[in-house]
This record gives structure tokens, C-alpha cells and sequence, in this order.
């Protein structure tokens, strides 16, 4: 019997912005900046910019009066923070990362000016964050590209954080869990966000469709004590941020094939004449993805597409050689139960020296075999014929019926149990062909005017 089955999934993002830097919520990241004197005095009248180094848009700040300078609804990327104040040199911090959820402090201190002066800082160490109350971790774009994994579901790089563990249940179907279990609770307990956007089916909690892994920035996992606004999850969220295009062209073009004719045999596998034969599995998976500017410093594009075709061949059998059951018959030991079917190790225990000594010191002993002998007797005629074997019924009832079928345990002989007369003959299936095409395409547009 063959059965192909192909599934193609295909998912096109399309985000249109007016201004690159008014994305919101989960999406973005929040800078303070505090700057000071040389003697550690706040100074209250500074201009503060933040400029992306990759796409070169620039923000102001907002200051407290005293001292304090807030650069909110950063999108994740690597920033250029100039500092100017009257009487004090010019001073910038390059190479500076914001992430995605990220309520960063930054302190600046500035030195008193001479000649025209600049005073640049790169700073590539993690920033401190005094107000955040949640647990977090960000797997970064670094992680994401070097890190091995299977299939290719970056989703798996949670699995890094010592406090989130695989979830077993499957997650196959129309929605699927997202695989993970965070504080102790169930996948179908945990918030997934793309771009600041929920990815969470409310109908079953199961994580949509999301983008290719060669799509993805970087993405936070929040294991316990997040804000309000990641509400609908006990267990944990994952914020999921993609890519975008910059100044400058950049893209790769990647494959990755697993073939029957070079892999390995497993190790632990197990065949009737050896040397086992090499699985009949291949997966092929390719893809492109690229971006750059439409127009510098105003708008960029990225577009990503990946493709996955997976072949392999299985068995599955059930009932085969007769459940493993032998022909057995009772009055060899001495039992009225006529021929019923047993495994070897049944007719092993019934058998033994030992168990037949104790039957004939102990009538109790013996009446208690001779149960085990109906309970099996009658279980494997059940599964295998659909009616208990006609001397055990007879045995069993002294005489009184010949014929019945039902679950042991529940049914024994003359009671009012509902007879079942289906009949269950022992099969064997193969499952010999199965295909799985897989297609991803998503596109993302920012656009800034200024």
C-alpha cells in the first residue's frame, strides 16, 4: 500500500510603516541615557541623539531636568549615541545593541571641552537594566546563525535557557504548540509575538505559522514576571523580531541535504539479517533571503523564502506473526481450559516446577493459576478471534455455555455484559512512500520619512 501526502505551507508578512521607528509594544526596546560632569554633577541641558549605524536614521530624546534622557520604541539594532552639552566635548558611544524588550541605562560622562573636541566610546558590554522585574533571555542574531539545530526551527534556541525544557506532547495539525514548556506549564500556555504582533491561534493556544529562521533578528524569551501587556500566557512569551533591509545590499542563498545513499545507519537500529540496510529518508532544504535600500536612509526591503522536501519510508505492523502467541494446551498442567493461546513466557511461568509443586500443596494456590489461565486465555482470544475459545467458556462456566466474547475483566461468563461477535484477524501494513513539501515566503518593508 503507498500513501504520498505532500503539505505545502506558504506565509507572506507584509509590514508597512510610516515611521521605522514607531513600532511599538513588544516590538521595540527603551533607552535612558544619564549624563554627568566629570565631578559626578547631572547636567540637565544636553542633547542626546541616537543614530541606527545599518540604515542611518536618527532619534532625539526626551529629558527628565535632571539629568535624565529617554529614547523610547527602539527598533532592535546597533545604535550611535551622541552626546552635546555647552562647556563639555562632544561625546559618542558606537556599537551600542539594543534588543528586543530591552529597558536599558546607559551613563555618560562628559569632559570639559578645550579645542573642538570629540570623545568617542565603543561599547559592545551589556547595558544595565535597574527597572525591569521579569526574567529574560535574547538569543541573538549571532546564536541564531552559528548555532547547530535540527530542521532548522529556531524556535528550539529556547532550549538554551536553563529554564525552559522540551514539551513532548505533539505538535503536529492545523496548530501546532510551540513545542516548549516554560515555568512548569503546559506549550499551549505561552505567548508567541512576530514583530509585536500576537502569532498565538486563541481558539487552542497553538503557535501560527511564523517566518523562515534565515528571517530572524533575534527573539526574548520572558519566563516569569513580565508586564501586563503579555497577558493570555501562565507559562511564558516569546517575542520574535525579523529581519529588515539597511543601506547596504546584503543576502545569502543556503542548502542543506540529508541523502540515504551517505548517512549513517543507526547505530541502535535492529534487522533480521545483518548488516542493517541504510533509512530510507532524505530531506532537502534551500532558500534565499536578501534586503537593502529602496531609497537610503528612508526605506529599506528584506524578502526571505525557504523551501523543505522530505522523502522517507516506514513500517508499521500490527498482529504480526499471530501477537507472538503459541498454541497452548492446559491439561498439560493439569488445568480444564482446553487450548488457549499464550505467550512464551505465560507458558513458561505455568510450566515451572516450582509453580506446579505449589499448586499441589495449595488448593488456594491453584484455583488462583487457574484464574490467571481464564484471564489470559480469554484476553488473547478476544484480541486475536473476538470470542473467548470454547472449552475455556466451557470450563470457566462448568458446562453451561459454549460460546462468549467480552472483555475478561469485565465480562465474565453468564453475566449481562453486551456480546461482541467482531471478528479481528491479525494484519500487516507497510507504509511505503511518504513526501512533505514545506514552502516559507516572507517579506518585510519598513518606510521612514523625515
Amino acid at each position: 500500500m503507498i500513501r504520498i501526502a505532500k503539505a505545502v505551507s506558504v506565509s507572506f508578512a507584509l509590514l508597512l510603516s510610516a515611521l521605522a521607528f514607531g513600532q511599538g509594544g513588544s516590538a521595540t526596546g527603551d533607552l535612558h541615557v544619564t549624563v554627568k560632569d566629570p565631578k559626578g554633577n547631572l547636567v540637565t541641558n544636553a542633547t542626546v541623539t541616537v543614530k541606527d549605524q545599518a540604515k542611518g536614521l536618527e532619534r532625539g530624546s526626551t529629558g527628565d531636568g535632571v539629568g535624565g534622557y529617554s529614547v523610547r520604541l527602539l527598533p532592535p539594532g546597533t545604535y550611535t549615541v551622541t552626546v552635546d552639552a555647552p562647556g563639555f566635548a562632544r561625546t559618542q558611544t558606537t556599537d551600542l545593541g539594543v534588543t528586543v524588550g530591552e529597558m536599558a541605562e546607559l551613563p555618560v560622562t562628559l569632559s570639559i571641552a578645550g579645542s573642538k573636541e570629540l570623545v568617542t566610546v565603543s561599547s559592545e558590554a551589556e547595558l544595565v537594566e535597574t527597572s525591569r522585574t521579569s526574567t529574560t533571555d535574547t538569543i541573538g542574531q549571532r546564536r541564531i546563525d552559528n548555532l547547530p539545530i535540527n530542521g532548522r526551527n529556531y524556535i528550539n534556541f529556547t532550549l538554551t535557557d536553563s529554564q525552559v525544557v522540551r514539551d513532548n506532547a505533539p505538535n503536529t495539525g492545523a496548530a501546532p504548540a510551540s513545542g516548549l514548556t516554560m515555568s512548569g506549564q503546559r506549550a499551549r500556555s505561552n505567548l508567541v509575538n512576530v514583530d509585536g504582533a500576537d502569532a498565538t491561534d486563541n481558539s487552542v493556544n497553538g503557535v501560527r505559522s511564523t517566518v523562515s529562521q534565515e528571517a530572524v533578528q533575534e527573539f526574548q524569551i520572558i519566563t516569569n514576571g513580565y508586564a501586563s501587556e503579555y497577558g493570555r500566557a501562565s507559562g511564558g512569551a516569546v517575542n520574535i523580531i525579523t529581519r529588515s533591509g539597511s543601506n547596504d545590499f546584503h543576502g545569502d542563498i543556503f542548502g542543506y541535504l540529508r541523502n540515504r545513499n551517505f548517512q549513517a545507519v543507526n547505530p541502535f537500529a535492529v534487522c533480521q539479517k545483518p548488516p542493517c540496510s541504510k533509512p530510507a529518508y532524505t530531506r532537502v532544504q534551500g532558500g534565499i533571503a536578501f534586503g537593502g535600500p529602496i531609497k537610503t536612509d528612508r526605506s529599506y526591503y528584506y524578502f526571505s523564502y525557504e523551501i523543505t522536501r522530505r522523502h522517507e519510508t516506514g513500517f508499521s505492523s500490527i498482529g504480526q506473526n499471530n501477537f507472538g502467541l503459541i498454541p497452548f494446551d492446559t491439561s498439560q498442567v493439569g488445568q480444564p481450559f482446553g487450548t488457549v493461546q499464550l505467550t512464551p513466557g505465560q507458558i513458561g511461568f505455568l510450566t515451572n516446577p516450582a509453580v506446579l509443586a505449589t499448586e499441589g500443596a495449595s488448593p488456594a494456590y491453584a484455583n488462583e493459576v487457574g484464574q490467571y489461565v481464564v484471564l489470559a486465555g480469554a484476553s488473547s482470544g478476544q484480541a486475536v478471534n473476538g470470542v473467548w475459545p470454547t472449552a475455556l467458556v466451557q470450563g470457566a462456566s462448568g458446562g453451561l455455555l459454549s460460546t462468549w466474547a467480552g472483555f475478561p475483566t469485565s465480562c465474565p461468563p453468564g453475566s449481562a455484559c453486551a456480546l461482541s461477535r467482531r471478528r479481528i484477524r491479525p494484519w500487516h501494513r507497510k507504509l511505503e512512500t511518504s513526501q512533505c513539501l514545506r514552502a516559507r515566503v516572507s517579506t518585510r518593508c519598513a518606510s521612514t520619512t523625515t
